[in-house]
């Protein structure tokens, strides 16, 4: 509903941007849990806020939204009414031709399975509260050999699960290397990362160590490059990763492949990569992205090898109306479970007026696990517009 940060930084100046949506969606089954749960109807308005600022040496962007949501859901006791989904960011970013500093708050809270990053976690139940600060540095940028540094500090907390695994976890890093310019078309990074990830409840912190170094070669169409990294973990794996990737300029899009392999020395090896194209049409766009890899979990002793493949379609159907489709496919393969979740959309879009947006879709998702076969419609409507002031 805002206009993006790319658009705010292009006019410069100070912006504000006011947005308002009522999204109205009812499923079955949301959840996808197995036996399948009864159906959900949801009201949801939205409000949110935006400030953009850019100057030719600084970018800053605040953003805050909330939802005051009216749901009837089979883990609620009929129609309740809370003020929900609330989301702050902040980013600040000051860029001189030799140096970089930037800083980058988030606050977000919402269901566990819409903030999941792990397969496994998709169709679990309860609250998610995400928040943190992420710092970066880098100094001697015009020079043959820069120094750069990151940390973060990074939260979750969980609230009302069931899942015994979804545990309050505390995560610190600290990064730092150099970024080497041998030549005009030969570049390389060289880096050690230092990571603690404290789970709640748990005697002692986990410890990983992690150094990194990468080559990039440009070419007539596109780069070449090679990624090293190897990672030590304290009291559990060591792993090394190696990987070789190229990078094309297609005539209407973009092609970047990556392979290599990965080797653990509690959990074999296996082959992990990735692939992403992106295709112009006249009318619109297609993208395409597969991606493999692999993780060891050294609490039970087992490699989780997942691959991702997400196909998006769009077309222009005239100067105020869209339509979309996209696919997705997940599988996460370890020996105590195979997770294996499809979800195919279809949204469509149109402006009423300049300012008034409405959009309607329908969504299927099918999950199959150690519990047995889930499948989830969906179906939504939305009416939302957003405002500009130039102060």
């Amino acid at each position: 509903m805002a206009s993006t940060a790319t658009a705010q930084d292009a006019e410069g100046g100070l912006r504000l941007v006011f947005g308002i949506e009522e999204r109205l969606e009812y499923g079955r089954n949301l959840a996808l849990a197995v036996p399948a749960e009864g159906s959900t109807s949801s009201a949801a308005t939205t409000l949110s806020f935006g400030l953009y600022s850019s100057t030719p040496l600084d970018r800053l962007e605040f953003t805050a939204s909330a939802a005051l949501l009216v749901e009837n859901a089979p883990d609620t006791d009929g129609t309740v009414t809370e003020f929900a989904r609330p989301r702050l960011g902040f980013s600040y970013t000051r860029e001189v031709p030799n140096a970089v500093f930037g800083i980058d708050l988030s606050y977000i809270r919402d269901d566990v399975d819409s903030l999941a990053e792990d397969l496994d976690d998709a169709d679990a139940t309860g609250t998610e509260t995400d928040y943190g600060v992420a710092l970066r540095f880098e100094t001697g940028r015009t020079t043959p050999a820069s120094f750069f540094v990151t940390a973060a500090h990074e939260i979750t907390e969980y609230e009302d699960t069931t899942d015994p695994d979804l545990i309050d976890t505390t995560t610190t890093s600290l990064e730092s290397g150099t970024r080497l310019r041998f030549s005009e078309v030969l570049t390389g990074t060289v880096s050690l990362e230092f990571s603690r990830e404290d789970e709640d409840g748990a005697p002692d912190t986990t410890d990983t160590l992690t150094a990194a170094f990468g080559l990039e070669h440009a070419l007539a169409n596109g780069s070449a490059s090679l990624d090293f990294s190897h990672s030590a973990e304290d009291g559990g794996e060591d792993r090394t990763t190696i990987t070789l990737g190229r990078a094309l300029e297609l005539p209407a899009g973009t092609l970047a492949a990556r392979l290599g392999l990965s080797r653990s020395d509690l959990g074999g090896t296996d082959l992990v990569g990735g692939l992403d194209w992106s295709q112009r049409l006249p009318d619109g766009g297609v993208t395409v992205s597969l991606e493999r890899s692999a993780s060891y979990d050294s609490d039970i002793g087992e490699t989780t090898v997942e691959t991702a493949l997400s196909v998006e379609w769009t077309h222009e159907i005239n100067a105020l109306s869209s339509l979309a489709a996209d696919a997705s496919w997940a599988l996460s393969d370890a020996a105590s479970e195979r997770i294996e979740e499809t979800e195919l959309g279809v949204t469509y879009r149109t402006a009423l007026t300049r300012d008034w947006q409405l959009a309607g879709g329908l969504r299927y998702s099918w999950r199959d696990d150690a519990d047995g076969h889930a499948e989830s419609p969906m179906v939504f409507v939305s009416l939302g517009r957003s405002f500009t002031l130039r102060p």
